[in-house]
């Protein structure tokens, strides 16, 4: 234990200044020496944390692929290096050529999914990426927002694909799940970082490392409602004819209902509000009750069996949205009890 935690006791310099000591072992590891700038910060919890700014910052990291490696194998391998907080991300063969298909899918894959990164460097036998973009530029609840907005846009317009059955329309709210990806990405990566450097998480707007737990909870939540809207636009094509009215409105009601679940769920979280997270998880039950009311009064039809999926697919998205409610629950519940 002494390697990770030691106890130094607290010494009174001067007049006015307390000093600590530190291990020489951890100044060397941490390659410290005279004159280093320590930055300090009183946290809610009533701890201290020191930390070194020029520390920790993950610079570089390279990944060797074959001719034999899938392209999904490739494309984790370089998300799970931007999720690491690389800033730089090399992609190299050994000796051979990049395959066309590979090198298609790395300049798909930065166009598409990883946010504020660009190819700075491209040969026959590697392909480097930088990641441009930092968390100050774009604070955790902006790019939160904007994924919220994003997902609800997609809710709704899956909502008219539905009444309309535009198939061109429904494509294109397909697409907007890439959108959403590049935030998830983002934001979980910038997660990553906060848990390592205190710093990020300062600049990201959290409060306490323990917060990057829920949030990524929440992030992740927020990407399978945009999912499930995008499933509401693919099954829009296997539908034979147009949904009788009487029961397209009913949906559109459930819909909606859903939707304001998922706003009211975002907005308790960023004003941190317990009774507003509370009132937002027990309204779900009634979003449930009327799916599951217009489910089983549906008649045997050609469509039927789609529609029941569609149905899943919007109750999916009040679900996710208690989800995110009590995540809010659960970090303000001192706002609500008392110690002893």
């Amino acid at each position: 234990m002494t390697s990770i935690k030691q106890t130094r006791r607290l010494q009174l310099t001067g007049g006015s200044t307390y000093t600590v000591s530190l291990p020489k072992v951890w100044v060397d590891e941490l390659q410290l020496k005279k004159n280093s700038e320590i930055v300090l910060v009183k946290n809610l919890n009533e701890s201290i944390t020191l930390f070194h700014e020029e520390q920790n910052k993950k610079t570089h990291a390279v990944a060797s692929i074959g001719i034999k490696d899938s392209v999904e194998s490739v494309r984790r391998k370089i998300i799970a290096m931007y999720l690491s907080g690389y800033k730089t991300l090399e992609i190299k063969t050994k000796g051979i050529e990049i395959s066309s298909t590979h090198r298609r899918a790395i300049r798909d894959l930065v166009r598409t999914t990883l946010m504020g990164t660009e190819i700075i460097e491209a040969n026959s036998e590697k392909i480097v990426l930088q990641v441009l973009t930092q968390l100050a530029q774009l604070s955790f609840d902006v790019a939160l927002k904007r994924m919220y907005i994003t997902a609800t846009n997609m809710h709704q317009d899956a909502m008219e694909v539905l009444k309309e059955l535009d198939l061109e329309h429904a494509e294109e709210v397909i697409k907007m799940d890439d959108e959403v990806d590049r935030f998830s990405l983002y934001l979980l990566r910038n997660l990553n970082l906060s848990l390592e450097n205190v710093q990020v998480l300062l600049d990201s707007g959290l409060e306490k490392p323990s917060d990057c737990l829920g949030y990524r909870t929440v992030v992740k939540c927020v990407e399978r409602i945009a999912d499930h809207a995008g499933l509401v636009a693919k099954k829009v094509k296997y539908l034979d004819s147009p949904i009788d009215k009487k029961i397209l409105n009913e949906i559109e009601q459930i819909s909606n209902e859903s939707l304001t679940v998922f706003e009211n769920s975002i907005t308790a979280l960023s004003k941190r509000d317990y009774e507003m997270a509370e009132k937002v998880a027990s309204s779900v039950t009634q979003v449930i009750e009327k799916e599951k009311k217009l489910m089983d009064s549906l008649k045997p039809d050609v469509n039927t069996a789609i529609i029941k999926l569609i149905l899943e697919d919007i109750r999916r998205t009040a679900e996710y949205s208690r989800d995110i409610s009590e995540i809010t629950i659960d970090e303000t519940v001192q706002s609500v009890i008392e110690e002893s």
